[in-house]
């Protein structure tokens, strides 16, 4: 399959479009959805993004290690994605909320015996203020880097670092409250 999509994007194929849209539609959607709450508005960045990523994918130079070739291109993908949802956010007039400061930020590690699905980290996630949940995604789960957080939301790299801390606080809050909620319903 990837053999396929870097002979495609070498020889300019436009066939291969396809492939690439159904192979990482999937994955696109789980990226969208970690900024865009409704699945419609999430589903609208996706084929925004792989319009995007067509109009320049043939100028990507694929490394000729498929396994190289699949996380490159897969993070290509995502960085658009992430970029596009937060034009979107940008475009729909939502600003990204600022909090300064939660209450009783002093917990420090949670351990757990109970598996979290992904309904409830993403539930987990919509709790947190949009500028703590961005930061907190594009740092944690895409890699981005605080510098390149910072240039693309027009915020301090320092403030970069204490919005992922504060998410991180808040998350750790919530989590010990989810479980005392499931703790004293299973009693």
């Amino acid at each position: 399959m990837f053999q396929e999509i870097i002979k495609g994007i070498e020889t300019h194929d436009k066939r291969i479009q396809e492939t690439i849209y159904s192979f990482y539609w999937g994955y696109l959607m789980g990226v969208a959805s970690r900024y865009i709450k409704d699945r419609s508005v999430a589903m609208e960045v996706v084929n925004d993004s792989f319009v995007k990523s067509f109009k320049r994918m043939y100028d990507f130079n694929p490394p000729a290690d498929t396994d190289e070739f699949e996380k490159t291109f897969r993070a290509w993908l995502a960085k658009i994605t992430v970029r596009t949802a937060l034009d979107k956010i940008r475009i729909n007039k939502s600003p990204l909320n600022f909090v300064e400061s939660y209450d009783n930020m002093d917990v420090d590690y949670v351990e757990s015996n109970n598996q979290l699905h992904v309904e409830d980290i993403m539930k987990l996630l919509f709790q947190l203020p949009d500028l703590h949940r961005t930061v907190f995604n594009m740092y944690e789960v895409e890699g981005f880097s605080h510098e390149e957080i910072s240039k693309i939301l027009v915020i301090p790299t320092s403030s970069s670092r204490t919005y992922l801390t504060r998410a991180k606080q808040r998350l750790r809050q919530l989590y010990l409250k989810m479980n005392e909620l499931a703790d004293g319903n299973s009693r």
